[in-house]
């Protein structure tokens, strides 16, 4: 009996230890007690395992995943009216106008105001 109370066979080949556990992998204790010695031998794998997978070729350079890419270099070509491409955008995502024009309050903006009073 191990210091766990679990048996523990001695084996000296792997012939016994097939016999003993019906497995070729082993935790066994010295014959002191004082050291456990563990084999795991590699598995067996079967040729066709070890081929590696095909490498698929990228589909895009790009990381988003687009199905009409030129379609969508289409729409946003310079030369276009804004409105064609707001009106491009929202079919595409299902959203109304508003969306996809700028706001207002950005473009008039004041820029740099320099303060009356650097100390408030």
């Amino acid at each position: 009996m191990t210091p766990m109370g679990q048996r523990c066979a001695w084996v000296s080949s792997l012939r016994e230890l097939k016999e003993v556990s019906g497995r070729e992998d082993a935790v066994v204790l010295t014959k002191d007690g004082s050291t456990i010695v563990c084999w795991h031998p590699e598995p067996l794998i079967p040729y066709q395992c070890t081929m590696p997978l095909p490498e698929a070729p990228p589909e895009s350079d790009t990381i988003l995943k687009v199905q009409d890419k030129q379609e969508m270099k289409q729409l946003f070509n310079k030369t276009q009216h804004p409105y064609f491409i707001n009106k491009a955008l929202r079919e595409l995502t299902y959203t109304t106008k508003h969306v996809w024009f700028p706001r207002p309050d950005k473009r008039y903006f004041k820029k740099g105001v320099r303060k009356s009073r650097e100390y408030l």
